[in-house]
């Protein structure tokens, strides 16, 4: 499903996953859908595996921050998540 997503336009993807199964995703991520991938670790035995398409998009996955609390940090990840202007303001006027 993330891999559909950033083939059809959403910038990047991003989801946990246990160590041991990250061979086996990066193998499908860029052999069957040629998405590129970027890990992070996250916790012991798991690591956010952020998957996307241009080059251009890591830089802007490791400028992300962790924990976005400001205007522009949200609007930053509303953005590289492939959300509209529209639905990053109602997210804004939620918090």
């Amino acid at each position: 499903m993330y891999c559909y997503m950033v083939q059809r336009g959403k910038p990047a993807a991003l989801m946990p996953i246990q160590k041991r199964h990250l061979e086996a995703a990066e193998r499908t991520v860029t052999e069957v859908f040629g998405l590129k991938i970027y890990v992070e670790e996250l916790h012991p035995g798991w690591v956010s595996l952020w998957i996307y398409k241009y080059p251009h998009i890591l830089e802007v996955i490791k400028a992300a921050p962790q924990d976005p609390r400001t205007v522009t940090d949200h609007w930053l990840m509303g953005k590289l998540f492939g959300y509209e202007e529209a639905a990053i303001q109602e997210l804004l006027e939620s918090i």
